[in-house]
């Protein structure tokens, strides 16, 4: 028996972070013009990436057409959000970490900030040091590198304050994003070992509070969930549980378990709901210990080092996600728990937001799970009344929310790759943006239609951001404006 290549799970944490590089408390409600026209996180509003008011976006379009502006921009995964008159960006270059303020309107650059990396965090060739995406309050930029920290700018890029974090030990690198509810900055540090959120006071930077979590590598951006009654929630998807902090306290109040390892993008908040999406499988994703001893260890030392695998190059190249102490050797225990932990739950689990108690809530509050099709990277988007899964291959997928129940899958065939940034809609429509720069557009409904699929030349992780009546998208070199009506 060989080590198991073909059951994805390495591959799936591998390709985590190319995107993620952070719905709504109440989806189906409509909000103010004003909140349409912002996208002042990763995904927008509360994560949902849904803009609400969106109006008029445009179904074709690229580099010559429907184009309002375009702007060179330094190679980074992290996505931009969108303030009334600014567009807020990361990036890194060399020894230097970045943000950046552009004028919505014409896609200048206003200002650019430099930060000199205060260490160098090793993590695999697929992720970046600017993967996270900022937020902003609409005037101020709050930004996180795993290589310092969180750093706030005002809307002049004057440096407010700045919290040190880590150094963290991830193989696959840090993925998600600070998100902030009214002055409170909440990031979420999931790592192999001592993970932690912490809470901040956007205003001065002054640590609110700090929670040790149990939780092993996990790449995803929390949600704000708020209660008919009560205090607000700081929802976290992490490798295996689903927790619930109060937003004023830090305290864990709440948790859903078998919700699946490694996950990626944000919980799907929608009318007393919340949708979970985690990797796994049903079966453990590597044979017993002494099969992989017997193949390759060649020493006899019952370990397995990294040069006795050399020759299966999947296993080789993600070797260190295994290699937890990384000592350069795997030894049982650091196997076992691989093998273990990525067979406890997968797939979409939909969780009933009524008559919440305390504790493992498992039990009582699993509305239905779905161990089939789920994504890699890109999160669920719950829009109109449908849930949206986009998997790689071009494979789409509509659910019913309530139910579980598959109402349409079928691929986008001009866009059969990968996708590493997640779903986003308005105006009607559906965004699925792959890697290497083809958006399909489609009509959103249960049985969804194919408008357009516009390709723009150029690889792309990061998720478009939408705000009024226009979509910006970010490839390797370049940030994209794009409206109806434009050339």
């Amino acid at each position: 028996m060989k080590w198991n290549s073909d059951a994805s799970i390495v591959l799936i944490v591998a390709s985590t972070l190319l995107a993620l590089t952070a719905i709504p408390a109440y989806p189906q409600k409509k909000s103010s013009p004003s909140v349409g026209d912002q996208w002042l996180q990763f995904r927008g509003p509360n994560g949902s990436g849904i803009a609400v008011g969106a109006a008029a976006l445009p179904v074709v379009f690229g580099p010559t057409k429907n184009l309002l502006w375009k702007t060179a921009v330094p190679f980074a995964r992290s996505s931009p959000i969108v303030t009334r008159d600014r567009i807020f960006l990361t990036a890194s270059e060399n020894e230097k970490l970045l943000t950046f303020s552009l004028d919505r309107k014409t896609g200048k650059v206003v200002w650019r900030r430099e930060i000199v990396r205060p260490r160098h965090m090793s993590i695999y060739r697929l992720n970046d040091p600017a993967s996270p995406s900022p937020v902003s309050d609409g005037k101020n930029v709050f930004v996180f590198f795993a290589e310092l920290g969180l750093i706030a700018y005002d809307q002049n890029g004057r440096e407010r304050w700045r919290v040190p974090l880590g150094p963290f030990n991830s193989f696959y690198g840090m993925g998600g994003s600070p998100v902030l509810t009214g002055n409170t900055l909440v990031m979420v540090c999931d790592q192999r070992t001592n993970s932690f959120v912490v809470a901040v006071d956007s205003r001065n930077g002054k640590v609110l509070w700090k929670k040790d979590r149990t939780n092993q590598e996990a790449y995803s951006t929390p949600v704000v969930y708020k209660p008919p009654t009560g205090l607000a929630q700081i929802l976290v998807l992490g490798s295996q549980t689903l927790d619930a902090y109060s937003v004023e306290t830090g305290e864990r109040l709440w948790w859903v378990t078998q919700v699946g390892t490694y996950p990626k993008g944000v919980p799907v908040l929608g009318t007393n709901m919340v949708y979970a999406l985690g990797s796994g499988s049903d079966e453990p994703f590597l044979p017993p210990f002494e099969v992989t001893l017997k193949q390759f260890d060649t020493n006899k030392d019952n370990r397995v080092h990294r040069e006795e695998i050399k020759s299966n190059a999947e296993a080789y190249e993600h070797f260190g996600w295994i290699d937890a102490n990384n000592d350069g050797y795997v030894d049982r225990s650091e196997y076992d728990f691989i093998r273990t932990t990525t067979a406890t739950g997968h797939g979409v689990t939909a969780i009933r937001l009524e008559g919440l108690g305390r504790g493992d809530i498992t039990p009582s509050n699993v509305a239905w799970r779905v161990k089939k099709n789920y994504p890699n990277v890109p999160a669920l988007l719950l829009y109109e009344g449908v849930l949206y899964l986009m998997k790689d291959g071009g494979i789409i997928s509509s659910v019913d929310p309530v139910r579980g129940e598959f109402l349409k899958t079928d691929r986008t065939k001009d866009a059969l790759e990968e996708y590493y940034a997640s779903p986003v809609a308005g105006d009607g429509k559906v965004f699925l943006l792959s890697a290497s720069g083809k958006v399909t557009v489609l009509k959103a409904g249960a049985q969804w239609e194919i408008l357009a699929v516009n390709d723009l030349g150029e690889e792309s992780w990061a998720t478009p951001a939408i705000a009024g009546d226009s979509i910006y998208i970010r490839t390797r070199n370049t940030l994209y404006a794009f409206r109806e009506g434009t050339r």
